[in-house]
């Protein structure tokens, strides 16, 4: 066996304490307030705790340690007794129990998010046994975030795999259970794997920080596809190990066809632990298995290209690069929302990502990630766990290294891009954990007592007040309009959803095939009341018998002359916060009420697309309240169907409509 140097392991965990402990992102100005304040409560804690408890524990193990460890110790090793088989099958179904409790009581089995929503419009296309379904003619209507319409038909913009596996669970009227049924999944490969490369002991304690972590238990509780995505992920690692240890080539199958599984959900997460993974067979010299997991791998992912060249054209061309167009990639460019993606926008949003998961990955009241840091720090120091040290750094960092080169970030839930991380990041955790519980001798019992204080806190308070903020998001989304249609008797019709004037702004760009990208910088850049007038002012020649391809090209090229002018909007100021507002203006006419109705209440239409059907054939149709003159359009195509208005009687937010 090569040796592999140990510089590279202490060089991470410096780098990581770094970015996980300075405010970079704070410094250089890409935090939201929200995220400031965030960042400062969980700084004020620590830095409360660390004064308030530890001395305490300090103190309290000087005097009464040895009779401390007295009393640990037993309660240790009455837990490393469990069978492990008993141990694996508690800790599984106990994280599916919990996630689907959280499931209800946080979402109320709704998704929260317009990427899960256009994945389960999606799956409502893949249980119809179908692909795509054809486009509805008054496309504004209809629409919503991250659909893509192509060639006369509609479909989401995201890969096929997490969709496919919601359709199952729309099968079974269940589409919630997908993603705690997978985290279960998850916990037994992250513990088997555990088992083989750090040893039964630190095994269980990666299995217990998995089912304790709120940033795993929110995730599994959601629709989001970075859960199924996890698991495969999870059993790429495990099957590798296995193939490795083991010199089995059906594990090496299976790896490559784990991660082609990967790569039909999360493409990107997929190719960068893919590499990650492949050096480590390419390490061990294991061609055999390199050869296996490789075409396995090449062969799992023909599904994927399928699918591909079947819904946008071309196999390696994903739904949405064809909405979104080729700002949508990798590299430093203009974003397809006009905002320049620079090297320094993706280090401080790389940092913030780290800060935010020293938060959230245990919700403990101390940072989180010293026990991964001190794990990687000791690790380097210890020649005989080198190896597997270093093959879980890779996987550490494979998908924030990825990541590094595209222009989005999220912090849903917590910092979301870094979720693929997760499997490695309990693991270093644990190899921490019991490091420094070996080495620090007499000081041992003030661990663990740190250690198990810090758990009962963060189960017994952070938990509980992190599900009550999460409870209390978006409770539009939430409502669920087909529960009013059943105590009125009505399963089907066409109900017009009186949504807010930003959202009627976009259905008007879609209704002139104003691209999305296009559409989105018009919203972000433009004050809606001239959006609003050249909207009005294009229907008005094309009444009087102007040709609309010369009005379309007229509007895109206003689009783009008000860009370029920089024009200061800002938003917030209307009763639809979303929609910029030049502040040297004063709304009148047309602009004033607009507003006006927004005033009255409105909710949301993207939420609801999900709940019927995409053929837009039978049941209940949902549809966005244009006005009424383009309302009547609508209801000529649908005759046969009574109409309804769905609006909430109060401009407070979570009012039922």
């Amino acid at each position: 066996m090569r040796r592999i140097d140990n510089w590279p392991l202490l060089a991470l965990a410096i780098l990581l304490a770094l970015l996980a402990f300075l405010p970079w992102a704070n410094w250089l100005g890409v935090t939201r307030a929200v995220e400031r304040i965030a960042n400062r409560e969980a700084v004020l804690e620590w830095l409360l705790w660390l004064a308030a408890v530890l001395p305490v524990v300090v103190i309290v193990t000087a005097f009464w340690g040895q009779r401390l460890d007295e009393r640990l110790e037993p309660w240790r090793k009455k837990i490393i007794a469990v069978p492990a088989a008993g141990f694996a099958l508690a800790v599984a179904l106990f994280l599916a129990l919990a996630t689907a409790l959280l499931s209800g009581t946080l979402f109320k089995h709704s998704p929260h998010l317009v990427d899960t929503i256009a994945q389960l419009f999606q799956a409502r296309i893949f249980s119809g046994g179908s692909l795509t379904a054809p486009a509805p003619d008054h496309f504004e209507f209809f629409n919503a975030s991250h659909l893509v319409r192509h060639g006369g038909r509609w479909f989401s913009q995201y890969p096929p795999g997490h969709p496919a596996l919601l359709s199952i669970g729309l099968l079974f009227g269940a589409p919630w259970l997908v993603n705690p049924i997978f985290a279960a999944g998850t916990v037994l490969l992250v513990y088997g794997t555990a088992r083989r490369l750090i040893g039964e002991a630190r095994a269980r304690i990666a299995a217990v920080l998995y089912v304790i972590s709120p940033f795993a238990l929110f995730m599994s509780a959601s629709f989001m596809n970075h859960v199924t995505t996890g698991f495969f992920l999870a059993l790429a690692l495990y099957s590798v190990t296995r193939a490795l240890l083991e010199d089995e080539g059906r594990w090496a199958i299976l790896a490559g066809l784990s991660l082609a599984a990967a790569a039909t959900i999360r493409p990107l997460d997929a190719a960068a632990w893919g590499m990650a993974l492949g050096a480590w067979i390419v390490y061990r010299r294991a061609w055999g298995s390199a050869l296996k997991t490789a075409v396995s791998g090449v062969l799992g992912v023909v599904p994927l290209l399928a699918h591909n060249a079947l819904t946008t054209g071309a196999p390696l061309r994903f739904g949405y690069t064809l909405l979104w167009g080729e700002g949508h990639g990798l590299g430093f460019h203009t974003d397809p929302w006009g905002d320049p993606f620079t090297p320094l926008l993706s280090f401080a949003n790389t940092a913030l990502d780290f800060y935010r998961l020293n938060s959230v990955l245990f919700g403990l009241p101390f940072p989180s990630l010293v026990f991964l840091i001190a794990g990687l720090a000791l690790a380097s120091k210890r020649p005989q766990s080198r190896e597997v040290s270093t093959v879980l750094a890779a996987l550490l960092v494979a998908a924030p290294l990825a990541y590094f080169f595209y222009w989005h970030r999220d912090n849903y839930l917590g910092p979301r891009f870094l979720y693929a991380s997760l499997t490695p990041a309990f693991l270093l955790s644990a190899v921490g954990i019991s490091a420094l519980d070996e080495q620090l001798g007499r000081w041992r019992p003030a661990l663990r007592v740190t250690l198990i204080a810090g758990i009962a806190y963060a189960l017994a308070v952070k938990l509980p007040e992190s599900a009550g903020t999460i409870s209390g998001l978006e409770p539009e989304l939430k409502q669920d309009p087909g529960l009013a249609a059943e105590r009125m008797d009505v399963d089907e019709g066409l109900v017009f959803v009186k949504v807010g004037w930003g959202s009627r702004l976009i259905g008007r760009l879609w209704a002139w095939d104003i691209s999305a990208s296009e559409t989105e910088r018009a919203f972000r850049f433009v004050d809606g009341c001239r959006l609003q007038l050249a909207l009005d002012e294009a229907d008005s020649l094309v009444a009087v018998g102007v040709d609309s391809a010369g009005v379309r090209q007229r509007i895109r090229e206003r689009l783009v002359s008000w860009r370029e002018m920089d024009l200061r909007v800002v938003k917030g100021l209307l009763p639809d916060a979303a929609v910029r507002t030049d502040t040297t203006t004063t709304l009148e006419g047309r602009c004033a009420v607009e507003a006006a109705s927004d005033a009255a209440g409105y909710t949301l239409y993207g939420s609801l697309i999900w709940r019927q059907d995409p053929w837009l054939s039978r049941g209940i149709i949902y549809a966005r309240d244009l006005g009424a003159e383009r309302n009547r359009r609508l209801l000529a195509k649908y005759p046969h169907l009574e109409s309804f208005f769905y609006a909430p009687l109060s401009p407070e937010r979570g009012v039922e409509p």
